[in-house]
Protein backbone atom coordinates (compact mmCIF):
# COMPACT_ATOMS: atom_id res chain seq x y z
CA UNK A 1 0.00 0.00 0.00
CA UNK A 2 1.08 3.42 -0.65
CA UNK A 3 1.86 5.55 2.07
CA UNK A 4 0.78 9.20 2.61
CA UNK A 5 1.01 11.70 5.47
CA UNK A 6 4.50 12.55 6.86
CA UNK A 7 5.34 8.49 5.89
CA UNK A 8 5.01 9.87 2.25
CA UNK A 9 8.93 9.09 1.64
CA UNK A 10 9.25 5.73 3.67
CA UNK A 11 7.87 4.29 0.76
CA UNK A 12 4.74 1.53 0.67
CA UNK A 13 3.73 -0.50 2.97
CA UNK A 14 3.69 -4.55 2.87
CA UNK A 15 0.93 -6.43 4.34
CA UNK A 16 -0.20 -10.06 4.74
CA UNK A 17 -4.09 -9.65 4.82
CA UNK A 18 -6.45 -12.77 6.14
CA UNK A 19 -10.35 -11.66 4.88
CA UNK A 20 -13.40 -13.12 6.64
CA UNK A 21 -17.13 -12.57 6.31
CA UNK A 22 -19.31 -10.47 8.57
CA UNK A 23 -22.66 -11.85 9.46
CA UNK A 24 -25.57 -10.84 11.31
CA UNK A 25 -28.24 -12.08 13.67
CA UNK A 26 -29.39 -14.87 10.94
CA UNK A 27 -25.99 -15.68 9.73
CA UNK A 28 -26.47 -13.33 6.42
CA UNK A 29 -23.22 -12.14 4.57
CA UNK A 30 -23.45 -8.19 5.62
CA UNK A 31 -19.37 -7.43 4.96
CA UNK A 32 -15.89 -8.13 4.79
CA UNK A 33 -13.57 -8.02 7.60
CA UNK A 34 -9.92 -7.52 7.10
CA UNK A 35 -7.17 -8.53 9.43
CA UNK A 36 -3.52 -6.88 8.31
CA UNK A 37 -0.54 -7.94 9.34
CA UNK A 38 2.84 -5.35 8.88
CA UNK A 39 5.56 -7.44 6.99
CA UNK A 40 7.56 -4.32 5.70
CA UNK A 41 10.61 -4.84 7.85
CA UNK A 42 10.59 -8.59 7.20
CA UNK A 43 10.24 -8.37 3.65
CA UNK A 44 13.13 -5.60 2.88
CA UNK A 45 15.42 -7.83 4.44
CA UNK A 46 14.55 -10.88 2.41
CA UNK A 47 14.64 -8.72 -0.34
CA UNK A 48 18.10 -7.80 1.15
CA UNK A 49 19.32 -11.39 1.62
CA UNK A 50 17.69 -12.17 -1.41
CA UNK A 51 19.93 -9.73 -3.58
CA UNK A 52 22.84 -10.49 -1.57
CA UNK A 53 22.00 -14.29 -2.69
CA UNK A 54 22.02 -12.86 -6.44
CA UNK A 55 25.34 -11.26 -6.14
CA UNK A 56 27.10 -14.31 -4.46
CA UNK A 57 26.27 -16.24 -7.29
CA UNK A 58 26.97 -13.72 -9.85
CA UNK A 59 30.82 -13.95 -8.15
CA UNK A 60 30.99 -17.32 -7.17
CA UNK A 61 29.50 -19.17 -10.51
CA UNK A 62 31.24 -16.42 -12.75
CA UNK A 63 33.31 -18.26 -15.33
CA UNK A 64 35.51 -15.15 -15.13
CA UNK A 65 39.12 -15.92 -14.93
CA UNK A 66 39.76 -13.45 -12.07
CA UNK A 67 37.34 -14.96 -10.17
CA UNK A 68 40.01 -17.73 -8.12
CA UNK A 69 39.03 -21.29 -7.35
CA UNK A 70 35.97 -21.64 -4.17
CA UNK A 71 34.61 -24.69 -3.01
CA UNK A 72 33.22 -25.20 0.30
CA UNK A 73 30.79 -26.93 2.90
CA UNK A 74 28.19 -27.21 4.52
CA UNK A 75 27.92 -27.23 8.25
CA UNK A 76 27.33 -31.52 7.86
CA UNK A 77 30.98 -31.83 6.14
CA UNK A 78 28.93 -31.89 2.45
CA UNK A 79 30.73 -30.26 -0.18
CA UNK A 80 28.28 -27.78 -1.37
CA UNK A 81 29.97 -25.22 -3.48
CA UNK A 82 32.42 -25.87 -6.64
CA UNK A 83 32.47 -22.66 -8.56
CA UNK A 84 33.89 -22.92 -12.77
CA UNK A 85 37.31 -22.26 -11.63
CA UNK A 86 37.75 -24.71 -9.67
CA UNK A 87 35.86 -27.34 -11.92
CA UNK A 88 38.75 -25.99 -14.19
CA UNK A 89 41.48 -26.50 -12.35
CA UNK A 90 41.21 -29.88 -10.75
CA UNK A 91 39.03 -31.51 -13.95
CA UNK A 92 36.22 -32.61 -11.78
CA UNK A 93 32.33 -31.17 -12.61
CA UNK A 94 30.83 -29.17 -9.88
CA UNK A 95 27.65 -32.34 -10.72
CA UNK A 96 30.58 -34.79 -9.81
CA UNK A 97 31.36 -33.49 -6.32
CA UNK A 98 28.62 -31.55 -5.16
CA UNK A 99 26.91 -33.03 -1.90
CA UNK A 100 30.15 -36.00 -1.92
CA UNK A 101 31.70 -35.69 1.93
CA UNK A 102 34.58 -32.63 1.19
CA UNK A 103 37.02 -34.61 3.88
CA UNK A 104 37.35 -38.16 2.66
CA UNK A 105 35.07 -38.24 -0.97
CA UNK A 106 36.23 -34.93 -2.55
CA UNK A 107 39.98 -34.10 -1.00
CA UNK A 108 42.03 -37.33 0.65
CA UNK A 109 44.65 -39.85 0.30
CA UNK A 110 43.34 -42.77 -1.20
CA UNK A 111 39.93 -43.12 -3.34
CA UNK A 112 39.03 -39.27 -3.12
CA UNK A 113 38.38 -37.08 -6.25
CA UNK A 114 41.52 -34.77 -5.51
CA UNK A 115 44.00 -36.93 -3.79
CA UNK A 116 45.94 -35.05 -1.43
CA UNK A 117 50.10 -36.00 -1.93
CA UNK A 118 50.07 -37.30 2.17
CA UNK A 119 48.13 -38.00 5.05
CA UNK A 120 50.14 -34.71 7.44
CA UNK A 121 48.62 -32.60 4.40
CA UNK A 122 44.75 -34.46 4.68
CA UNK A 123 45.46 -33.88 8.63
CA UNK A 124 46.27 -30.03 7.99
CA UNK A 125 43.45 -29.66 5.73
CA UNK A 126 41.11 -30.84 8.23
CA UNK A 127 42.42 -28.73 11.02
CA UNK A 128 41.70 -25.92 8.94
CA UNK A 129 38.40 -26.20 8.11
CA UNK A 130 37.71 -27.51 11.66
CA UNK A 131 38.80 -24.30 13.04
CA UNK A 132 36.93 -22.02 10.36
CA UNK A 133 33.91 -23.38 11.74
CA UNK A 134 34.64 -22.53 15.48
CA UNK A 135 35.95 -18.94 14.32
CA UNK A 136 39.21 -19.35 14.19
CA UNK A 137 40.21 -18.27 10.54
CA UNK A 138 43.72 -18.30 9.05
CA UNK A 139 44.78 -16.09 5.95
CA UNK A 140 46.54 -18.43 3.79
CA UNK A 141 48.04 -21.81 4.84
CA UNK A 142 50.09 -23.94 2.05
CA UNK A 143 47.84 -26.73 0.09
CA UNK A 144 48.77 -29.17 -2.15
CA UNK A 145 46.56 -32.41 -4.23
CA UNK A 146 46.42 -33.43 -7.50
CA UNK A 147 44.15 -33.30 -10.37
CA UNK A 148 42.36 -35.11 -11.64
CA UNK A 149 45.24 -35.46 -14.78
CA UNK A 150 47.55 -36.62 -12.30
CA UNK A 151 49.39 -33.15 -12.20
CA UNK A 152 50.29 -31.85 -8.89
CA UNK A 153 48.48 -28.66 -7.68
CA UNK A 154 50.93 -26.45 -5.28
CA UNK A 155 48.76 -23.07 -3.69
CA UNK A 156 47.63 -21.09 -1.19
CA UNK A 157 44.51 -22.17 0.43
CA UNK A 158 42.05 -19.31 2.54
CA UNK A 159 39.23 -20.66 4.67
CA UNK A 160 36.30 -18.30 5.83
CA UNK A 161 32.70 -19.19 7.97
CA UNK A 162 29.91 -18.68 6.41
CA UNK A 163 27.18 -17.83 8.60
CA UNK A 164 23.00 -17.42 7.94
CA UNK A 165 20.88 -14.00 9.69
CA UNK A 166 21.12 -15.27 13.19
CA UNK A 167 24.81 -15.59 13.18
CA UNK A 168 24.86 -19.34 13.40
CA UNK A 169 27.64 -21.14 11.22
CA UNK A 170 26.30 -22.97 8.42
CA UNK A 171 29.14 -23.70 6.45
CA UNK A 172 32.67 -22.94 5.13
CA UNK A 173 34.09 -20.83 2.02
CA UNK A 174 37.80 -22.15 0.53
CA UNK A 175 39.59 -20.18 -1.92
CA UNK A 176 42.60 -21.01 -3.70
CA UNK A 177 45.43 -18.60 -4.28
CA UNK A 178 47.13 -20.12 -7.24
CA UNK A 179 50.69 -18.80 -8.12
CA UNK A 180 51.34 -17.09 -12.18
CA UNK A 181 53.11 -18.65 -14.69
CA UNK A 182 56.02 -15.75 -14.46
CA UNK A 183 55.74 -16.76 -10.42
CA UNK A 184 55.88 -20.94 -11.19
CA UNK A 185 58.84 -19.91 -13.90
CA UNK A 186 60.78 -18.40 -11.27
CA UNK A 187 60.13 -21.04 -8.13
CA UNK A 188 61.11 -23.41 -10.64
CA UNK A 189 64.24 -22.02 -11.38
CA UNK A 190 64.69 -21.24 -7.97
CA UNK A 191 63.72 -24.94 -6.82
CA UNK A 192 66.92 -26.58 -9.74
CA UNK A 193 69.05 -23.73 -8.61
CA UNK A 194 68.75 -25.28 -4.95
CA UNK A 195 69.49 -28.73 -6.01
CA UNK A 196 72.60 -27.90 -7.85
CA UNK A 197 73.66 -26.28 -4.61
CA UNK A 198 72.95 -28.74 -3.19
CA UNK A 199 74.75 -31.60 -5.31
CA UNK A 200 77.55 -29.52 -5.16
CA UNK A 201 77.56 -28.76 -1.80
CA UNK A 202 77.67 -32.96 -1.46
CA UNK A 203 80.32 -33.57 -3.48
CA UNK A 204 82.45 -30.49 -1.58
CA UNK A 205 81.95 -33.17 1.47
CA UNK A 206 83.37 -36.31 -0.09
CA UNK A 207 86.44 -34.01 -1.24
CA UNK A 208 86.93 -32.54 2.13
CA UNK A 209 87.06 -36.34 3.47
CA UNK A 210 88.85 -37.55 0.79
CA UNK A 211 91.52 -35.16 1.92
CA UNK A 212 91.25 -34.59 5.33
CA UNK A 213 93.02 -38.31 6.47
CA UNK A 214 95.94 -38.08 3.79
CA UNK A 215 96.63 -34.53 5.36
CA UNK A 216 95.97 -35.73 9.09
CA UNK A 217 99.00 -38.40 7.73
CA UNK A 218 101.06 -35.31 6.56
CA UNK A 219 100.64 -33.42 9.23
CA UNK A 220 102.28 -36.35 12.23
CA UNK A 221 105.03 -36.85 9.81
CA UNK A 222 105.84 -32.99 9.75
CA UNK A 223 105.71 -33.36 13.17
CA UNK A 224 107.86 -36.13 13.74
CA UNK A 225 110.16 -34.33 11.57
CA UNK A 226 110.62 -30.74 13.34
CA UNK A 227 112.25 -33.08 16.35
CA UNK A 228 115.23 -33.91 14.27
CA UNK A 229 118.16 -32.50 13.41
CA UNK A 230 117.45 -30.12 10.05
CA UNK A 231 119.07 -28.12 8.14
CA UNK A 232 118.25 -24.46 7.52
CA UNK A 233 116.62 -25.21 4.18
CA UNK A 234 114.62 -28.32 5.41
CA UNK A 235 113.20 -26.00 8.34
CA UNK A 236 112.09 -23.37 5.32
CA UNK A 237 110.71 -26.24 3.59
CA UNK A 238 108.31 -27.80 6.92
CA UNK A 239 107.59 -24.02 7.63
CA UNK A 240 105.90 -23.61 4.19
CA UNK A 241 104.03 -26.77 4.33
CA UNK A 242 102.47 -25.97 7.72
CA UNK A 243 101.30 -22.62 6.43
CA UNK A 244 99.55 -24.58 3.55
CA UNK A 245 98.47 -26.79 5.83
CA UNK A 246 96.52 -24.05 7.65
CA UNK A 247 95.28 -22.75 4.57
CA UNK A 248 93.94 -26.00 3.42
CA UNK A 249 92.30 -26.69 6.87
CA UNK A 250 90.72 -23.11 6.36
CA UNK A 251 89.41 -23.97 3.26
CA UNK A 252 87.66 -27.70 4.32
CA UNK A 253 86.46 -25.90 7.54
CA UNK A 254 84.62 -23.53 5.41
CA UNK A 255 81.18 -25.04 3.54
CA UNK A 256 80.33 -21.92 2.24
CA UNK A 257 80.36 -22.83 -1.79
CA UNK A 258 80.62 -18.92 -2.80
CA UNK A 259 83.67 -18.28 -1.01
CA UNK A 260 85.86 -21.31 -1.56
CA UNK A 261 84.92 -20.46 -5.32
CA UNK A 262 86.20 -16.80 -4.44
CA UNK A 263 89.51 -18.43 -3.17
Amino acid sequence: MTTYGPRRNDGPVILVVNACASRDLNDNVVGVCFVAQDMTTQKSMMDKFTRIEGDYKSIVLNPNPLIPPIFGADEFGWCSEWNPAMAKLTGWRREEVIDKILLGEVFGTNLACCRVKNQDIFVNLSVIINNAMTGHEIEKAQFSFFRRNGRLVECLLSVSKKVDREGVVTGVFCFLHIPSHELQQVLHVQKLSDQTTTKKLKALSYMRHAITNPLSGVMYSRKLMEGTNLSEEQKRFLNTAAKCHLQLNRILDDLDLDNIMDR
